[in-house]
């Protein structure tokens, strides 16, 4: 488990659920003129990997963990524009290895993605800047195919994991706005142990 932190899938819609509720029960009834929004981000991605994640004990080559990276999402108004429930899904790009491993040539290269539910808070700093936080759960698939002596071999995981992070937004309008967002993904148990993904997002707030 390399340490890292896990919650079942039980565990992680009780989580959720609990999450969403208390954020409920803190809202007003007119809570405010949009209940729903969306975005969409685009950016960087880099991966904490190392050969041995990758391919096993004994790699000797060069790695490379940084690719692009994007990510969309839908949120839920919870507490007039301070508190809001977002779900989505992030591509987080690829890592990959090529050496040799026990005198045999050997690449590697893997694909990761998630779905997303999270907590998104707004600390705001005058009407339109604010710091953004966010805590929340992720289902990050990681699929890693390895060629060694030329025979691949294949491989995938899912699982659910705790995730976070802070940006900056900045509201142009009462119906859109930009984030500025760094966030940390705990993956699965092959591939990278970690993913820190780098974005600017655009988000429309339906409503009147």
């Amino acid at each position: 488990m390399r340490g890292e932190f896990y919650i079942s899938a039980r565990r992680f819609r009780a989580l959720l659920t609990a999450l969403v509720t208390a954020g409920v029960m803190a809202v007003p009834v007119a809570a405010h003129a949009w209940d729903w929004y969306t975005g969409v981000g685009v950016g960087q991605a880099g991966h904490e990997v190392t050969g041995g994640d990758l391919v096993g004990s004994g790699f000797s080559g060069s790695v490379d963990g940084n690719d692009s990276g994007w990510k969309a999402f839908l949120g839920m108004v919870l507490w007039d524009k301070y508190v809001g429930a977002e779900f989505g899904y992030v591509d987080l790009g690829t890592a990959s290895a090529k050496g040799t491993k026990s005198g045999s040539s050997v690449t590697a290269k893997t694909d990761a993605t998630a779905y997303t539910a999270s907590i998104m808070g707004l600390i705001p700093f005058s009407d339109r800047l604010g710091l953004t936080i966010r805590l929340g759960v992720s289902n990050p698939r990681v699929d890693l195919t390895v060629t060694n002596a030329g025979i691949p071999t294949t491989s995938h995981t899912t699982d659910m994991k705790i995730f976070g992070g802070m940006g900056m937004q900045y509201d142009f309008s009462k119906h859109t706005g930009a984030r500025i967002e760094a966030e940390r993904y705990n993956m699965g148990s092959i591939g990278s142990p970690y993913v820190n993904l780098f974005t600017a997002t655009f988000v429309y707030r339906f409503g009147k």
